[in-house]
């Protein structure tokens, strides 16, 4: 199984949003900047069948521009609470592999997602930039600590290729 670790992309700073964290979107430059970094990602093989996000909006945004760049139907995306703030590795692992599909992107928040990459390839420091992605393969039974990362990437780094 391929596990794909997406951070959504650039949103609306929090101090100057006027509403509710859960409806913050994101920014028209994040969604230009992370459309243009999920076209790339199309090319690089394994694309997820199946994509798991958190139900904040920021999240959900970023999720339906990689399902589209991914040409995924959207029954292909679904939300859950799981992905929200506060996720555990262990839960977002379960999440996937509950999934049954070979490769499942899962789009959620910071700092979760450095806390899951760090579980499940047996740790590390990581600090995932807004629509970053990191692609963890695990062969077998899928378990903590048992990953192999294959990519870690995101939009500004793929720029300066």
């Amino acid at each position: 199984m391929l596990v794909w670790l997406v951070r959504h992309a650039v949103a609306a700073d929090r101090d100057e949003f006027n509403g509710p964290d859960e409806v913050r979107p994101l920014t028209d430059k994040g969604r230009r900047q992370f459309r243009s970094f999920v076209k790339w990602l199309e090319t690089q093989g394994a694309p997820p069948a199946v994509i798991l996000t958190s139900p904040l909006v920021r999240a959900v945004e970023t999720a339906e521009i990689l399902r589209k760049g991914m040409g995924l139907k959207k029954k292909d995306v679904v939300e859950s609470v799981v992905l929200g703030p506060g996720a555990e590795p262990r839960a977002l692992l379960e999440a996937a592999r509950q999934t049954s599909a070979a490769t499942v992107a899962l789009v959620g928040h910071e700092p979760d997602l450095s806390a899951a990459l760090a579980s499940f390839v047996g740790g590390g420091q990581f600090d995932f930039d807004k629509g970053f992605v990191a692609a963890v393969e695990f062969s077998g039974d899928a378990a903590l600590g048992g990953g192999r990362l294959c990519r870690f990437v995101g939009p500004k780094l793929r720029a300066a290729e």
